[in-house]
């Protein structure tokens, strides 16, 4: 996926994002083809795939994009796990119709990757794991906050960012086993 600064190509991923997400209100994201999507965005599929690559990838851009909870890799941050909870509750809550659409969509793998890279970003708080032990405590915490999240939006209509910080923090933390 493009990570770059050229101003031609930011402009058409914006194109190509908010045309995903106007089709996205016509029909279920499996039934929107590459070629569709090229020809009302305006953009040439070898545009289409160099910038994004798979349709998958234009969401993850799309949630990352919005997610203003997770710090940045190279900013010296270390976020302690409450804070981490309470990113993630207000996210959810901040967000809940869009994730609420790729939940229907069957697309939690899309949410499982955007969690991937915010726990990576905050990892520099884990204590005293090799790198390799980082990756898969990130995986795993993903794993969890992303089934905690299809549960959630799958019951309850609103979000409430109190109940799910409490509950991410009591699992994350290991608060909730006997010892």
């Amino acid at each position: 996926m493009y990570k770059g600064n050229n101003p031609t190509a930011l402009a058409s991923q914006k194109l190509i994002l908010d045309t995903m997400n106007k089709l996205m209100t016509e029909k279920d994201f499996k039934d929107i083809s590459v070629s569709e999507l090229c020809s009302r965005s305006g953009v040439s599929r070898q545009t289409f795939y160099s910038l994004f690559g798979t349709k998958e990838n234009i969401l993850l851009y799309h949630l990352d994009l919005i997610n203003n909870t997770k710090p940045d890799h190279n900013d010296g941050t270390v976020m302690k796990l409450d804070d981490i909870c309470r990113n993630y509750a207000k996210y959810v809550s901040s967000n809940y119709s869009t994730l609420k659409t790729l939940i229907e969509n069957d697309l939690t793998e899309v949410l499982y990757q955007l969690f991937i890279q915010t726990m990576s970003a905050c990892s520099q708080g884990f204590l005293d794991l090799t790198e390799e032990d980082k990756e898969y405590a990130s995986m795993y915490m993903s794993a969890g906050l992303c089934r905690l999240t299809q549960k959630y939006i799958n019951e309850h209509k609103q979000p409430d960012e109190k109940e799910l910080t409490r509950i991410s923090y009591a699992i994350m933390s290991g608060n909730i086993y006997r010892i």
